[in-house]
């Protein structure tokens, strides 16, 4: 059985000890990329658990993936996850700050996604996310924020228990807060260039 969530390790762990007990071998094995991604098959599978059932597995991830990493015992795709995840949270709303501060001095915003991603201060993130900034459009939504917070408190709670500190995971987390009050949840991520548009006085 093949587990892709986003889940506390705890959580899989319990979840592998139950279906242990059916004769089951569960493998942890989250997903990189949103639904728009998956969609076409451009998601990366973090996969960990027992290998020989990884090894039968393989043509599977084959299908629906363009990149499968094996990472070693059950646990660590989750790790792994933990550590895209607080990058991603990172890097949205850095594009959105940058983003605001680029309108805001007056440049177009389609000219800004344009250079930006052709440049050092690029990120994947930023070029799936920049577009829908670009338009003020954040529905459909590609990850919705009521989702993603579940997301990050499975990083922040993660990263407490290790004694980590993380300071701009830490920075990011009340825009995201601001983005569902102001009735934003279920929009996507990038929802987070209009909290900063208001928070810079800011309008279209």
């Amino acid at each position: 059985m093949i587990e892709t969530s986003t889940l506390p390790i705890e959580d899989k762990l319990r979840a592998m000890r139950r279906v242990q007990r059916a004769g089951v071998t569960l493998l942890d094995c989250p997903l990189s990329g949103t639904g728009a991604q998956a969609a076409t098959g451009d998601v990366a599978v973090y996969a960990s658990g027992e290998r020989a059932a990884f090894e039968r597995c393989t043509e599977v991830f084959s299908q629906f993936s363009r990149a499968t990493h094996y990472l070693g015992a059950f646990g660590n795709g989750s790790k792994m996850k933990f550590v895209a995840n607080l990058l991603v949270a990172i890097h949205n709303v850095a594009s959105a700050e940058a983003m605001v501060l680029g309108m805001k001095a007056g440049l177009d915003p389609a000219t800004i996604a344009q250079v930006i991603a052709s440049g050092a201060g690029t990120s994947k993130v930023f070029e799936l996310r920049a577009p829908l900034m670009v338009k003020d459009s954040y529905e459909p939504p590609t990850m919705k924020i009521d989702i993603w917070q579940k997301d990050m408190a499975v990083i922040g709670a993660y990263a407490a228990s290790l004694g980590v500190a993380t300071p701009l995971f830490t920075a990011s987390t009340p825009i995201y807060n601001a983005a569902q009050a102001q009735g934003r949840g279920g929009q996507d991520t990038a929802a987070v260039c209009a909290v900063l548009e208001g928070m810079a006085g800011f309008r279209r």
